[in-house]
């Protein structure tokens, strides 16, 4: 069984069906649960003080959604680590996961336009392909 998970979760509609399957899990198996938001950063920022701006936006954003993911799970007896990151989502999930040394790394996905899964679906196709441990995908119904 898994005793370290990372779920990486942004609020959509997949994150939170993966919120609430990994809970099931992290019930079952008494497991210690992480939870991992990434926000994105301009590459092409023309001032440090544009970058920083984006950097508090992004983290405001990304505290909201947390405290409501955690409260979610404290209604189910449940508790977790908050981590908020900066970067490309999959290469921020993928170090987080081994500093952390978990045994699974867990994203929820929902279907998308063709624009979207295309980013979208390499951030979920380099964790699978590149991490150091086991990978759960959960997919949101259309």
């Amino acid at each position: 069984m898994f005793h370290k998970i990372l779920l990486a979760y942004d609020g959509s509609d997949g994150a939170k069906l993966a919120l609430d399957k990994i809970a099931e899990m992290v019930k079952a198996a008494a497991a210690e649960l992480h939870l991992l938001a990434v926000g994105r950063i301009p590459e092409y920022a023309e001032t440090v003080s544009e970058v920083e701006e984006a950097r508090e936006q992004a983290s405001g954003f990304y505290s909201k959604i947390m405290e409501q993911a955690t409260a979610h799970l404290h209604q189910q007896g449940l508790s977790a680590s908050v981590h908020i990151d900066f970067g490309k989502p999959g290469d921020v999930i993928l170090r987080v996961a081994e500093d952390l040394g978990a045994d699974l790394v867990a994203l929820g996905t929902n279907p998308h336009s063709a624009l979207r899964r295309r980013v979208l679906g390499a951030t979920v196709d380099k964790v699978v392909d590149h991490a150091h441990c086991s990978v759960l995908v959960v997919r949101c119904g259309t």
